[in-house]
């Protein structure tokens, strides 16, 4: 078999006409995602729980990227709207080529504390409607015979963390599916991966920040920082392009080397 040049292999990142769905897209790690695919040409649909700061947003990633971007305010965690989520984008574009789990949510408290509402609340987000949103637009992927899924994961998904019980439960539950999807769709030519962060500068993280765990956090981490959303861009890129299109069911950490040091002793 002739080997192709790689020399233009940096034109395979485009993803030009694309489709992509994002959830949690108002800000954060799932904004920058979603303003990362618009740049590398793929046409989003981005899915929020209040439509008014999701409307602001598309239509300024569309005037900035040139693609189009239309909102859709959706709660995952509500069974009902996974399908009109997916029914808008194949009424709006005819396909979906990437779809970004972003949405998340956390309650934190000791794990004596934890309630029942206190699991449901995050788990039918995190874990249940990511799951059955994959599975819905996995069919459609199915039929096209090829697409793109990016979990968002967190250092939560393999290591124990104090006091986000439910949350950790629910991540490291969604990378045994990463998996598991991985190796159920790859007939379909579908990859699904898993993106880790570390401790990243977003709203779910501030109450980190303004205790003593600040200081904790970054003891931890090597690069002495908290991560941005930005720091995410290029991966999120990689995995949704055709560059990728070999790597499923891997789950790749971007936390500034939290992952290879050893010392986990919680003190905050």
């Amino acid at each position: 078999m002739m080997q192709t040049s790689a020399i233009k292999t940096i034109d395979k990142f485009r993803l030009d006409d694309k489709v992509s769905i994002v959830t949690g897209a108002s800000r954060g790690i799932g904004l920058a995602m979603a303003e990362g695919l618009a740049g590398a040409g793929s046409n989003l649909l981005i899915v929020g729980r209040r439509l008014e700061p999701l409307q602001s947003i598309a239509e300024r990633i569309a005037n900035e990227s040139g693609r189009q971007v239309i909102p859709i305010e959706a709660d995952v965690g509500n069974f009902d709207d996974i399908g009109r989520i997916v029914e808008q984008t194949m009424d709006q574009f005819g396909r979906i080529d990437v779809l970004v789990n972003n949405a998340g949510i956390n309650v934190r408290r000791p794990a004596e504390e934890y309630t029942e509402a206190d699991w449901d609340t995050v788990t039918d987000v995190n874990l249940k409607g990511t799951f059955f949103l994959t599975q819905a637009c996995g069919k459609v992927m199915i039929q096209q015979n090829a697409g793109k899924i990016i979990n968002n994961l967190s250092l939560a998904s393999a290591i124990g963390l104090p006091t986000i019980t439910a949350y950790a439960a629910s991540k490291g539950g969604l990378m045994q599916i990463t998996k598991l999807l991985a190796v159920e769709w790859a007939r379909h030519n579908i990859q699904v991966n898993g993106i880790a962060p570390g401790f990243i500068r977003t709203a779910l993280t501030e109450p980190m920040r303004e205790d003593s765990r600040n200081r904790w956090v970054l003891n931890r981490t090597p690069a002495n920082r908290w991560g941005e959303p930005e720091d995410l861009v290029g991966l999120t890129i990689y995995l949704a392009s055709e560059v990728s299109n070999f790597v499923t069911g891997e789950v790749i950490f971007v936390d500034g080397g939290c992952m290879a040091g050893s010392d986990w002793r919680y003190q905050a």
